[in-house]
């Protein structure tokens, strides 16, 4: 569904295109790279799962592309990486989490993200979702996601959910053991490996996994 569709079906949110200024405080678009082979692996080789999103975070087919030594050596300054996907069928925001490195995304799907500041977060490090912004980005286009960013899973604009594939430093969201007597609050966050992660009150992160409850007022959902 076109931007301008999602738009209108969502006159409470703020929403814009990843190729709009507003996104350049959030990430930028990748050019000058030729992501199809990520895309068209995606397309071929992964599935949007019945209910709920699926995330696989290393993919060895896909860390074997040749695209993949560019990626790790240009964008990410040699830093080595994972190449991995998160597919499905969600709709609403449910949670933020940030790294501490960027987040490369592009898919063969049109999705929106849903993203904030870690700076702009209150003193007691909670937002307001009707503070929160969305972002459309159409298939085929690659962005990446700066450090400190809030994000989480893509939300789908169809039926068909979405497709998105996930870059990140090598190790990230692998688990790890949460700090038993967390020195400040960014510590309490600790979800995984260089993840840090809060949620709404509805959301699994908080229900079931004991996360933060940091996002209050309606659980955003994007419709379409």
């Amino acid at each position: 569904m076109s931007f301008e569709s999602v738009k209108a079906k969502n006159p409470g949110v703020k929403m814009y295109q990843v190729t709009d200024p507003e996104f350049k405080k959030y990430g930028r678009v990748i050019t000058g790279y030729d992501f199809t082979p990520y895309v068209e692996y995606l397309k071929a080789n992964t599935e949007v799962p019945e209910s709920g999103n699926k995330y696989v975070g290393s993919v060895a087919e896909m860390e074997a592309l040749p695209l993949t030594a560019e990626v790790e050596h240009y964008i990410y300054a040699g830093v080595p990486v994972q190449v991995g996907y998160c597919n499905g069928n969600g709709s609403l925001l449910n949670a933020f989490e940030y790294h501490k490195c960027s987040e490369v995304s592009v898919g063969p799907t049109d999705m929106v993200f849903m993203m904030y500041k870690v700076e702009d977060l209150s003193d007691e490090g909670t937002v307001d979702s009707k503070d929160v912004v969305a972002f459309y980005c159409p298939a085929g286009v690659a962005v990446e996601v700066y450090p400190h960013t809030l994000h989480y899973a893509p939300c789908k604009v169809d039926d068909a959910g979405f497709k998105c594939l996930v870059i990140l430093t090598k190790g990230t969201n692998e688990p790890i053991e949460k700090p038993v007597n967390p020195v400040n609050h960014e510590d309490r966050l600790i979800m995984a490996v260089n993840k840090w992660a809060f949620g709404h009150k509805d959301s699994s992160v908080v229900a079931t996994r004991g996360g933060f409850e940091g996002i209050f007022g309606e659980n955003t959902e994007i419709k379409y």
